[in-house]
Order: C-alpha cells, then sequence, then structure tokens
C-alpha cells in the first residue's frame, strides 16, 4: 500500500525567481524584517543620546515639568501648546525618578530624550501599519527602512519638543483610520483611531491638518460604508473637546492672538526664514536628508539667525566646510531626481504589482494632497485680516511685517511621513531590481551619514565638553561657586545651569524659583550672562572656580573675546587673601549650525582657578590645549 501512495505523490512545483519574490516575505519573514530594521532605528535614536546639551527649548521644556502640576499648567497659560505633551514628559520623568530615586537621572538628558526616543522608534512600525494601507509588504519594509534611518526624524526623537509624539500619533492614526476603512473590526480599529487622534491632537495644533486629509479620503473613497461618515464626524468631535476646554478656559493664547493682535510665539520665524527657492526645496531636504538647503556662502540671513559675525564669511576656510555643502547639494538633487523620476510610468512595473497597488485602501494622491496642503497653507499671504476666526487660526501665516509665513522644518514635520512614502513608492517604479537595489542603498547610506552628525558632530552649544572639563576643579563640599561667563548668542547661556546641576546629581531647577529642598545645593551654581561676568567677580569672594566660554573672532565688540591676560589681569585685581587666579585650561571645539552643519565655530572653554592660600605651596600651572 505504501508503495502504491508513494508511486502516486505529485513532487512540489520548483517556483522561478520571480514567484519566489512574489511570496516574499512570509509571516514570520514579515515580523522578523520588521523587528530588524525597528531595532537598527532605536540603535540610531538611543546611542549617545546625551551627546548634544540641552538647547534653550529644553532648557524651557525641563524648566516647566520639574515642579508641581499646577505649574505646569500656569506656565503654558499664555502659550499656544495644549497641556498634553508636557504632562507626559512629567509623568514620564517623575516614574523614572520615582524607579532610580534619582532626580538628575531623570530630569537629566537621558532620562528626558528617553521618551522622545522611545516615540521615535514606535513611529517606524507605526509607519508600517500606515504603508501596508497603501501597498503590499515588501513596499511597507522599505517604508519601515526608510523611517528608521531618516535623519530628520533620528534629530528630533533626541530632542525632549513635542514633534516625535505628534508624528507617532498621527502615523498610527492614520494608518489606523485606512484600517477602519476596511476592517471587519469596525468598532474596534474606530475605537483605536479616536483614541490615538484624541492623543494627536493633545500634542501640538499642527496635528489638526491631518483632518483635512482624512476628510477628503472619507468624501472620495467608493463604497462608502453607511455609518462612515457619521463616525468619522463623531470622532473628530471627541478630539476637539479638550483642545476646545483648553484654549477657551485655561489659556489667554487667543485672547493675545484674536484680541491684541500678538503673533501666536512663531514672530522669530521672520528672522529665520524667507520664501526663496531654497526655502521651499529645504523642506525635502530636511525631512528626507536632514539639512536644510545648503548655501554657501551664508547669506545675509542665515548670518544674522545663527550670529556668525561680520567677518564670517571672508574666513570660510576656518568656519566652514565647502566639501560638505557640495555633498549635501548633490544629495538634494538625487532626492528631487528620484522623486520625480518615480512618477514617470516605467514598462518595467508589472502588471500584478499595478493590481496589487490598486486593491489597497490608500490612494497615492492623497500623498500628494497631504505633502502639498500644510506647506501652502504656511505660506499663505492672501487671507482677510477682518475676521476674528480666520485671524486666529491663521495669524501666524498672514502677511503682516511681523510674521510673513512659518516654514521651519519642526512646523512641516507633519509632511515628513508623507515624503518617505513617496520616496518609497519612487524608488519601486523603477524598471530593473538592480536599478532598484542601487537606489535604496544609497539613501540608506546617504540617510545614516547625514543622522550620525547628531551622534558624532556638536550641533549644539557644547556645553557637555566645558562641564567636563570644569567640574574636576570644583569641590561641592567646600561650598565653593563656579562662575560661568558666555557670550551673548541666539540660544543664550542660561540652559547650561541645568547641565552642571544633573552633573553633580542634583534635580535641576533654577535659583529661587522653586522652595524645594535640593535647591539649597544648587545655590552653589549660578549662569551669569557675559556682560555682567566680571561685575559679578569682583564682589563674590566664594567663587574659586571662574569658567568663560566664547567663539573666537566673531564678536566685534573689543572685549570679546577677552584675551588671557587681560581676563588674568582684571581677576587678580583684588584677590582675596593674597590668593592669585592661574590659567589651567583652554580647549577649542567646533560647534555646528543645527540644520546648516557645514559651518561652524570656534567655540573656547577657558578654566582659571584660585591658589592655594600663600602658606601653601601652589601646584604648577598646566593648561590643556586640543
Amino acid at each position: 500500500m505504501s508503495e502504491v501512495a508513494a508511486a502516486t505523490t505529485i513532487p512540489a512545483p520548483q517556483l522561478t525567481r520571480r514567484e519566489r519574490w512574489q511570496r516574499f516575505p512570509s509571516t514570520w519573514q514579515m515580523y522578523a524584517l520588521l523587528l530588524l530594521v525597528t531595532a537598527a532605528g532605536a540603535f540610531l535614536r538611543f546611542w549617545r543620546i546625551d551627546y548634544q546639551s540641552y538647547w534653550i527649548d529644553e532648557y524651557y521644556t525641563v524648566n516647566r515639568i520639574n515642579g508641581t502640576f499646577t505649574r505646569l499648567l500656569e506656565s503654558l497659560s499664555s502659550q499656544g501648546f495644549p497641556p498634553g505633551w508636557y504632562a507626559l514628559l512629567r509623568w514620564w520623568c517623575l516614574a523614572i525618578e520615582y524607579i532610580t530615586g534619582s532626580g538628575a537621572t531623570a530630569f537629566g538628558p537621558v532620562g528626558t530624550r528617553s521618551l522622545t526616543a522611545l516615540l521615535g522608534t514606535l513611529t517606524i512600525p507605526a509607519m508600517y501599519l500606515l504603508a501596508r494601507q497603501f501597498t503590499d509588504r515588501k513596499g511597507a519594509l522599505l517604508v519601515a527602512l526608510f523611517t528608521a534611518v531618516n535623519p530628520f526624524l533620528i534629530y528630533y526623537s533626541r530632542d525632549i519638543k513635542m514633534y516625535p509624539a505628534t508624528w507617532f500619533f498621527m502615523t498610527l492614526n492614520l494608518g489606523l483610520f485606512f484600517k477602519w476603512q476596511t476592517s471587519q473590526r469596525h468598532i474596534t480599529v474606530f475605537t483605536l483611531w479616536v483614541l490615538s487622534g484624541a492623543a494627536m491632537v493633545l500634542m501640538h495644533a499642527m496635528a489638526w491638518w491631518i483632518v483635512v486629509i482624512q476628510l477628503l479620503a472619507v468624501l472620495t473613497r467608493p463604497r462608502l460604508r453607511p455609518l462612515n461618515a457619521p463616525l468619522f464626524l463623531f470622532g473628530i468631535s471627541l478630539w476637539a473637546l479638550t483642545p476646545i476646554y483648553w484654549f477657551m478656559n485655561r489659556t489667554n493664547w487667543v485672547t493675545r492672538v484674536v484680541e491684541e493682535g500678538g503673533d501666536g510665539g512663531v514672530g522669530w520665524n521672520t528672522q529665520y526664514t524667507d520664501m526663496s527657492w531654497q526655502t521651499v526645496g529645504g523642506l525635502v531636504t530636511s525631512h528626507l536628508g536632514g539639512y536644510l538647503w545648503p548655501v554657501l556662502p551664508p547669506s545675509n540671513k542665515i548670518n544674522g539667525w545663527f550670529g556668525l559675525g561680520g567677518d564670517f564669511n571672508q574666513n570660510l576656510s576656518t568656519r566652514a566646510w565647502p566639501w560638505l555643502a557640495d555633498w549635501q547639494l548633490y544629495v538634494a538633487v538625487f532626492i528631487f531626481a528620484v522623486l520625480l523620476l518615480g512618477l514617470f510610468p516605467w514598462r518595467g512595473i508589472r502588471r500584478s504589482e499595478e493590481r496589487q497597488l490598486s486593491a489597497t485602501e490608500g490612494r497615492w494622491w492623497w500623498i500628494a494632497i497631504w505633502v502639498v496642503i500644510p506647506p501652502t497653507a504656511l505660506a499663505l499671504t492672501w487671507l482677510p485680516r477682518d475676521h476674528a476666526w480666520f485671524k486666529l487660526i491663521f495669524e501666524q501665516w498672514l502677511d503682516v511685517p511681523s510674521v510673513p509665513r512659518v516654514w521651519e522644518p519642526r512646523y512641516l514635520g507633519i509632511v515628513a511621513p508623507a515624503l518617505i512614502l513617496w520616496l518609497a513608492a519612487s524608488v519601486r517604479r523603477f524598471p530593473t531590481w538592480p536599478l532598484r537595489t542601487l537606489l535604496v542603498l544609497a539613501i540608506v547610506a546617504a540617510s545614516i551619514y547625514s543622522a550620525l552628525s547628531s551622534h558624532l558632530i556638536i550641533r549644539q552649544p557644547p556645553w557637555h565638553k566645558t562641564i567636563a572639563a570644569a567640574l574636576p576643579y570644583y569641590d561641592r563640599n567646600a561650598k565653593q561657586k563656579i562662575a560661568v561667563g558666555t557670550p551673548a548668542i541666539r540660544h543664550p547661556g542660561t540652559t547650561d545651569l541645568f547641565m552642571y546641576q544633573t552633573a553633580l546629581g542634583i534635580r535641576p531647577g533654577v535659583n529661587n524659583e522653586q522652595p524645594f529642598l535640593w535647591n539649597k545645593w544648587a545655590r552653589g551654581l549660578y549662569d551669569t550672562e557675559y556682560d555682567n561676568w566680571l561685575r559679578q567677580l569682583r564682589w563674590d569672594d566664594e567663587v574659586e572656580v571662574v569658567v568663560l566660554t566664547d567663539r573666537l573672532g566673531d564678536l566685534s565688540d573689543p572685549a570679546h573675546p577677552i584675551s588671557n591676560d587681560r581676563a588674568l589681569a582684571l581677576l587678580n585685581r583684588r584677590g582675596a587673601q593674597n590668593r592669585q587666579w592661574r590659567l589651567v585650561y583652554e580647549e577649542h571645539y567646533r560647534w555646528h549650525y543645527e540644520w546648516r552643519f557645514y559651518i561652524f565655530h570656534t567655540w573656547r572653554t577657558r578654566i582659571w582657578v584660585k591658589d592655594p592660600p600663600a602658606t601653601t605651596s601652589a601646584p604648577a600651572t598646566t593648561i590643556t590645549r586640543p
């Protein structure tokens, strides 16, 4: 009987290479590859997460969340931000403080940024979910890969602003929305869509632009279910409950903008950007390449915003990397070429893939609308100003002298997922698999190269370098004071106070702002503006360490940068108990501009300490230089 069965057994058909590729990936392969891609993205987001110092917005964020919840809400009473992100970050930091027993760990860069890094990592599978509504598994995995290595998303995943949370919930919400349109588990997916949407709009008001995309999808979807439209409106109404209550009852931002003519908190944009073609091109290069359109030598607007100094362009050989600007320009041209050529209907596209793409719920023209509408709206200059609600919604984008437009990369970050979808779809439309493979490798390599700038070069004022050099000279137990002087820069030096405190194991807080017990230790640390630096030292005999940071050659005031000899003469003008000062440390660093990091300053750190009393032998003067 077995011989008969063996004789009638039909061998399995031999699959061709194309058939094997069409069946790839299987379910377990898909999960394994998605996990691998997510792990790679997590590494790029968590590795050296504390390498960049806090910048001014992070300082304000920590200052808001390190007190009581009531104080947090009060600090937002005049702002245009919903409270969701700050409440979430505060609870996260308090949980870390409870687990570790250390407020310095909880509110230091690792503790605070770990939440945004986590949300940035979760954006990778969320993008896979969204992409599956537009394409097959292979295409969705490609989208996840481009998301994992995207330098723009990586940069903000290492920053404690609300943008990574907004983009994560927005991406998840869009994926759930398209899933809801076709899912048999109608109520379950609808509920998740409502919850993610409520979280999304509590992070940042820019998320409301996604409603436009979803509304168009509902209105243009064929075979619309009878309840989908009313359920959609019901869900949007639920999203709006908390924001409406917040802005109508708990903040005066609406009154300030509508009735008092305030700038909505975005007036600085007029100094930051204009609507030149480089700015328009920078929308794509920043969100896909991690940098603004390269301009070398820097324009007057770039020079003024970054405070480069009047002689900067005459000294580019020591203050710029022209080769990097050229490389970024070539990458920008490459990105635009892929995006545009991918729109061409190449003959090599297989009909089976076309049918597979068209069978999914997502319509690619919705992606086009997603890319076009928010940037266009944020560049509007013709809306009327006589209607109060128009003024409330569009005030910061009206053609007024103070704020002509808002085209800042993070505000327009809501289109970054759409651009990633567009890029992946374009790559898949190219005619041959060797060409597609080469394009994928080139995009991944260029993305990682740009993303690693957050890990390997200094893109914020290098307080972490200065602090690491200064603290060995500071004796906390002796109740010494350490004076820190810094030049007037765009993002001033008050941010480094938190860095000193957390480095010493002190829970961060600004002196005399909060009556917490641990602040008595922080009273030994103070941060002063550069202009008051010498005046402070003349009367404070408890100062034992002086740290001065400046930017060489970029300040027109003859007192800046102060020379070593002049500083030493001023410090020794009234030495307490015949104790003299000596220079013990000097080092130079490169501080690169965040979004045009081919230009940089030379950041100098110098440290002076008081010699021991004259009755003891003072150690020899040692100076550390690069």
